[in-house]
Protein backbone atom coordinates (compact mmCIF):
# COMPACT_ATOMS: atom_id res chain seq x y z
CA UNK A 1 0.00 0.00 0.00
CA UNK A 2 2.72 2.42 0.59
CA UNK A 3 4.34 1.84 -2.28
CA UNK A 4 1.13 2.87 -4.16
CA UNK A 5 0.64 5.78 -2.24
CA UNK A 6 3.89 6.56 -2.86
CA UNK A 7 3.75 6.54 -6.96
CA UNK A 8 0.27 8.34 -6.45
CA UNK A 9 2.37 11.28 -5.28
CA UNK A 10 5.07 10.88 -7.42
CA UNK A 11 2.83 10.88 -10.10
CA UNK A 12 0.37 14.49 -8.67
CA UNK A 13 3.99 15.68 -8.21
CA UNK A 14 5.18 15.06 -11.64
CA UNK A 15 1.56 16.80 -12.79
CA UNK A 16 1.81 19.79 -10.57
CA UNK A 17 5.36 20.32 -12.05
CA UNK A 18 4.92 19.84 -15.41
CA UNK A 19 2.01 22.07 -15.14
CA UNK A 20 4.47 24.64 -13.79
CA UNK A 21 7.27 24.40 -16.71
CA UNK A 22 4.52 24.55 -19.05
CA UNK A 23 2.61 27.49 -17.77
CA UNK A 24 5.67 29.52 -17.59
CA UNK A 25 7.62 28.19 -20.67
CA UNK A 26 9.65 30.76 -22.42
CA UNK A 27 8.85 31.26 -25.69
CA UNK A 28 11.73 31.07 -27.58
CA UNK A 29 12.25 27.75 -25.44
CA UNK A 30 9.16 26.23 -27.20
CA UNK A 31 9.91 27.97 -30.71
CA UNK A 32 12.66 25.99 -30.69
CA UNK A 33 11.17 22.43 -30.71
CA UNK A 34 8.03 24.12 -32.46
CA UNK A 35 9.86 25.49 -35.64
CA UNK A 36 10.46 22.32 -37.56
CA UNK A 37 6.31 21.96 -37.66
CA UNK A 38 6.13 25.16 -39.05
CA UNK A 39 7.22 24.82 -42.41
CA UNK A 40 8.01 28.59 -44.72
CA UNK A 41 7.41 30.65 -41.23
CA UNK A 42 10.18 31.89 -39.56
CA UNK A 43 10.04 33.75 -36.10
CA UNK A 44 13.36 35.44 -34.91
CA UNK A 45 13.93 37.53 -31.89
CA UNK A 46 11.15 35.54 -30.06
CA UNK A 47 10.69 36.49 -25.86
CA UNK A 48 8.00 36.12 -23.46
CA UNK A 49 5.96 32.84 -22.80
CA UNK A 50 3.84 30.32 -24.66
CA UNK A 51 0.87 31.97 -23.60
CA UNK A 52 1.71 35.70 -24.09
CA UNK A 53 4.95 36.94 -26.40
CA UNK A 54 6.31 38.79 -28.97
CA UNK A 55 9.06 38.27 -31.94
CA UNK A 56 11.14 41.14 -33.41
CA UNK A 57 10.30 39.45 -36.83
CA UNK A 58 8.51 36.87 -38.63
CA UNK A 59 8.41 35.92 -42.29
CA UNK A 60 6.65 33.74 -44.37
CA UNK A 61 8.54 32.04 -47.79
CA UNK A 62 11.10 34.80 -47.10
CA UNK A 63 9.08 37.77 -47.06
CA UNK A 64 9.77 40.20 -43.65
CA UNK A 65 6.26 41.15 -42.30
CA UNK A 66 7.32 42.47 -39.31
CA UNK A 67 6.81 42.03 -35.60
CA UNK A 68 4.62 39.56 -34.33
CA UNK A 69 2.69 39.62 -30.58
CA UNK A 70 0.41 36.78 -29.55
CA UNK A 71 -1.68 35.91 -26.89
CA UNK A 72 -3.24 32.48 -25.95
CA UNK A 73 -6.26 32.02 -24.02
CA UNK A 74 -5.87 28.81 -21.66
CA UNK A 75 -9.69 28.33 -20.02
CA UNK A 76 -10.27 26.74 -24.38
CA UNK A 77 -7.40 24.07 -23.64
CA UNK A 78 -9.80 22.24 -21.48
CA UNK A 79 -12.02 21.20 -24.79
CA UNK A 80 -8.94 21.46 -26.68
CA UNK A 81 -9.22 24.38 -28.42
CA UNK A 82 -6.20 26.61 -28.96
CA UNK A 83 -7.45 30.24 -28.98
CA UNK A 84 -4.38 32.79 -30.11
CA UNK A 85 -5.11 36.69 -30.76
CA UNK A 86 -2.33 37.51 -33.42
CA UNK A 87 -1.02 40.81 -34.46
CA UNK A 88 1.23 41.67 -36.87
CA UNK A 89 2.93 44.68 -37.18
CA UNK A 90 5.57 45.96 -39.95
CA UNK A 91 6.50 49.31 -41.73
CA UNK A 92 3.99 49.10 -44.38
CA UNK A 93 1.87 45.80 -43.16
CA UNK A 94 -0.56 45.25 -40.17
CA UNK A 95 -2.43 42.46 -39.39
CA UNK A 96 -4.46 40.91 -36.36
CA UNK A 97 -7.09 38.65 -35.81
CA UNK A 98 -8.11 35.58 -33.57
CA UNK A 99 -7.06 32.16 -34.54
CA UNK A 100 -8.24 28.96 -33.52
CA UNK A 101 -7.45 25.03 -33.91
CA UNK A 102 -10.54 22.86 -32.57
CA UNK A 103 -10.02 19.55 -31.22
CA UNK A 104 -11.35 18.20 -34.64
CA UNK A 105 -8.11 19.69 -36.77
CA UNK A 106 -10.70 22.41 -38.01
CA UNK A 107 -8.25 25.84 -38.07
CA UNK A 108 -10.69 28.82 -38.10
CA UNK A 109 -9.70 32.79 -38.36
CA UNK A 110 -12.59 35.19 -36.82
CA UNK A 111 -12.33 39.10 -37.07
CA UNK A 112 -9.26 39.68 -38.92
CA UNK A 113 -8.24 43.01 -40.50
CA UNK A 114 -5.01 43.70 -42.92
CA UNK A 115 -3.35 46.35 -44.39
CA UNK A 116 -0.72 45.64 -47.02
CA UNK A 117 1.00 47.78 -49.86
CA UNK A 118 -0.56 47.36 -53.43
CA UNK A 119 2.85 45.82 -54.60
CA UNK A 120 2.40 43.21 -52.70
CA UNK A 121 -0.44 42.18 -55.98
CA UNK A 122 2.21 43.41 -58.22
CA UNK A 123 3.70 39.81 -59.21
CA UNK A 124 -0.28 38.65 -60.07
CA UNK A 125 -1.08 41.45 -62.56
CA UNK A 126 2.45 41.25 -64.35
CA UNK A 127 2.62 44.56 -65.77
CA UNK A 128 6.57 45.56 -65.37
CA UNK A 129 5.96 49.06 -66.70
CA UNK A 130 3.83 50.36 -63.80
CA UNK A 131 4.14 50.50 -60.40
CA UNK A 132 1.37 49.83 -57.87
CA UNK A 133 0.37 52.57 -55.64
CA UNK A 134 -1.80 53.16 -52.48
CA UNK A 135 -2.23 50.02 -50.02
CA UNK A 136 -5.28 47.57 -49.57
CA UNK A 137 -7.35 47.21 -46.44
CA UNK A 138 -9.58 44.47 -45.37
CA UNK A 139 -11.52 42.30 -43.30
CA UNK A 140 -12.16 38.90 -43.02
CA UNK A 141 -15.24 38.50 -40.90
CA UNK A 142 -14.77 34.59 -40.90
CA UNK A 143 -13.20 31.19 -42.86
CA UNK A 144 -12.61 27.72 -41.66
CA UNK A 145 -9.67 24.98 -42.96
CA UNK A 146 -11.16 22.01 -42.73
CA UNK A 147 -9.70 18.63 -44.60
CA UNK A 148 -7.87 21.02 -47.19
CA UNK A 149 -10.93 23.52 -48.31
CA UNK A 150 -11.43 26.71 -47.38
CA UNK A 151 -15.56 26.92 -45.85
CA UNK A 152 -17.68 29.65 -44.10
CA UNK A 153 -15.44 32.80 -46.01
CA UNK A 154 -16.45 36.14 -46.23
CA UNK A 155 -14.91 39.25 -46.25
CA UNK A 156 -14.00 42.43 -47.57
CA UNK A 157 -10.99 44.77 -49.41
CA UNK A 158 -10.36 48.31 -50.62
CA UNK A 159 -7.44 49.43 -52.35
CA UNK A 160 -7.26 52.89 -51.49
CA UNK A 161 -5.50 56.35 -52.77
CA UNK A 162 -5.13 53.82 -56.17
CA UNK A 163 -2.54 54.40 -58.83
CA UNK A 164 -0.09 53.86 -61.41
CA UNK A 165 3.52 55.32 -62.08
CA UNK A 166 6.31 54.45 -64.37
CA UNK A 167 5.35 54.56 -68.24
CA UNK A 168 2.64 56.08 -67.32
CA UNK A 169 1.37 58.36 -63.95
CA UNK A 170 -2.73 58.29 -63.04
CA UNK A 171 -4.62 58.10 -59.67
CA UNK A 172 -8.09 55.86 -59.83
CA UNK A 173 -11.11 55.51 -57.97
CA UNK A 174 -10.91 53.32 -54.83
CA UNK A 175 -11.36 49.72 -56.13
CA UNK A 176 -14.00 47.65 -53.82
CA UNK A 177 -14.36 43.65 -53.47
CA UNK A 178 -16.62 41.48 -51.89
CA UNK A 179 -15.31 37.73 -51.35
CA UNK A 180 -16.82 34.72 -50.27
CA UNK A 181 -16.21 31.05 -50.13
CA UNK A 182 -17.98 28.51 -53.02
CA UNK A 183 -19.19 24.63 -52.30
CA UNK A 184 -15.71 23.44 -53.93
CA UNK A 185 -13.68 24.93 -51.29
CA UNK A 186 -12.38 28.17 -53.48
CA UNK A 187 -13.33 31.74 -52.84
CA UNK A 188 -14.67 34.14 -55.41
CA UNK A 189 -15.50 37.55 -55.72
CA UNK A 190 -16.10 40.83 -57.50
CA UNK A 191 -14.54 43.90 -58.35
CA UNK A 192 -16.06 47.52 -58.61
CA UNK A 193 -14.46 51.49 -58.12
CA UNK A 194 -16.80 53.33 -55.10
CA UNK A 195 -18.14 55.86 -58.48
CA UNK A 196 -15.99 58.79 -56.55
CA UNK A 197 -13.08 58.75 -59.52
CA UNK A 198 -11.81 58.88 -63.10
CA UNK A 199 -11.85 55.23 -63.35
CA UNK A 200 -14.72 53.10 -64.04
CA UNK A 201 -14.20 49.30 -63.06
CA UNK A 202 -15.66 46.23 -62.85
CA UNK A 203 -14.75 42.46 -62.31
CA UNK A 204 -14.33 39.14 -60.78
CA UNK A 205 -12.21 36.77 -59.42
CA UNK A 206 -11.16 33.46 -57.77
CA UNK A 207 -8.86 31.72 -55.53
CA UNK A 208 -8.24 28.24 -55.25
CA UNK A 209 -5.27 25.98 -54.38
CA UNK A 210 -5.38 25.19 -58.31
CA UNK A 211 -4.14 28.65 -58.23
CA UNK A 212 -5.90 32.41 -59.33
CA UNK A 213 -7.90 33.87 -62.19
CA UNK A 214 -9.09 37.73 -62.12
CA UNK A 215 -11.47 38.95 -65.24
CA UNK A 216 -11.91 43.20 -65.00
CA UNK A 217 -13.08 45.94 -67.32
CA UNK A 218 -11.31 49.19 -66.93
CA UNK A 219 -12.10 52.93 -68.43
CA UNK A 220 -11.46 56.25 -68.13
CA UNK A 221 -14.43 58.59 -66.88
CA UNK A 222 -15.06 62.42 -67.26
CA UNK A 223 -11.88 61.96 -70.60
CA UNK A 224 -9.39 61.86 -68.23
CA UNK A 225 -6.01 62.11 -70.63
CA UNK A 226 -3.86 60.80 -68.13
CA UNK A 227 -6.03 57.85 -66.88
CA UNK A 228 -6.62 57.15 -70.49
CA UNK A 229 -3.27 56.78 -71.19
CA UNK A 230 -2.22 54.62 -67.85
CA UNK A 231 -4.58 51.99 -69.37
CA UNK A 232 -2.97 51.22 -72.73
CA UNK A 233 -0.16 49.68 -70.38
CA UNK A 234 -2.92 47.02 -68.60
CA UNK A 235 -4.70 44.70 -70.34
CA UNK A 236 -6.12 44.21 -73.74
CA UNK A 237 -7.26 48.04 -75.30
CA UNK A 238 -10.34 47.82 -76.55
CA UNK A 239 -11.70 50.03 -79.46
CA UNK A 240 -13.64 52.34 -76.87
CA UNK A 241 -10.85 53.47 -75.10
CA UNK A 242 -11.18 50.77 -72.11
CA UNK A 243 -8.78 47.67 -70.91
CA UNK A 244 -9.59 44.48 -70.49
CA UNK A 245 -7.56 42.94 -67.87
CA UNK A 246 -7.47 39.12 -67.48
CA UNK A 247 -5.21 37.55 -64.63
CA UNK A 248 -4.52 33.45 -64.14
CA UNK A 249 -1.34 32.13 -62.23
CA UNK A 250 -0.57 29.84 -59.86
CA UNK A 251 -0.54 30.82 -55.53
CA UNK A 252 3.34 30.00 -55.12
CA UNK A 253 4.83 32.88 -57.20
CA UNK A 254 2.83 35.02 -55.35
CA UNK A 255 5.70 34.75 -52.65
Amino acid sequence: MKLIKWLFVLLVLAVVVGGVVAWTMPAEVAWRYAAPRFGPVSLVGVRGTVWEGHADGVSVFGRDLGELDWRIAKAPLLRRVVTADLRIKGADIDGSGLLERGGDGRISVRDARFRVPATLFAPALDIPSLTLLGSVTGTLSQATLADGRVVDAAGTARWSEAGVSGQAEARFSDILADFASKPDGSIAGTIADDGKGNLEASGRFSVSPAGYDAEAFLSARNDDARLRDALQYIGQPQPDGSSHLVIRGELFKLF
